[in-house]
């Protein structure tokens, strides 16, 4: 009886000393799962937040580039109308709107590459091949403004200073009349 007795006060400590255990295993484990909950919707709002930021600065630079072709455009009939000679320049504004027009598309694709981030559950391969393919578009548009702006300052800057240096045709409609005089 008294071994009985032992027996069964061990089983009851041994019982009550594991519950609290087994009760810290289960609010560690629900602790764990409500962070990694929080974490991913702090991902979540993050990456809202960054396709937020980059709608506007897309919107943004498209507005910075249209203004730059328009007063490229302003500038060149400006000097139509003077007489000088526009066929590089001509050619650049071609070359600067197709490089826009890019821009402006490789932009849209970055972003909707992070609207799929959106999509998949953070620390799964999707989302990292996600992440990176947007990373890489990212890389694209940067490289793509980089060119905009070296297009710019290399080729358009440099051609109309070059029409400094031209002599403009006098235009028709102005051109003088000679009279002749018949000594």
């Amino acid at each position: 009886m008294r071994k009985l007795f032992i027996l069964a006060a061990l089983t009851l400590s041994l019982i009550l000393a594991c519950s609290p255990a087994l009760a810290q295993t289960s609010s560690a484990q629900q602790r764990r799962e409500e962070r990694q909950e929080q974490h991913q919707e702090r991902l979540r709002e993050r990456v809202e937040l960054v396709i937020t930021r980059f709608d506007n600065n897309k919107e943004r630079h498209i507005a910075v580039y249209n203004a730059l072709k328009q007063r490229l455009a302003e500038t060149a009939e400006k000097l139509e109308s003077l007489g000088y000679d526009l066929t590089e320049i001509r050619a650049d504004y071609q070359t600067l709107d197709s490089k826009i027009v890019k821009f402006a598309q490789d932009y849209a694709a970055f972003v909707d590459q992070l609207r799929a981030v959106e999509q998949y559950e953070q620390g799964t391969p999707e989302f990292r091949n996600a992440i990176e393919s947007a990373r890489s578009k990212l890389r694209t548009v940067k490289d793509d403004s980089l060119d905009i702006r070296h297009y710019w300052q290399t080729v358009v800057r440099p051609d109309l200073k070059e029409l400094r240096k031209q002599e403009p045709k006098a235009p028709e409609s102005s051109a003088p009349v000679s009279s002749s005089t018949g000594k």
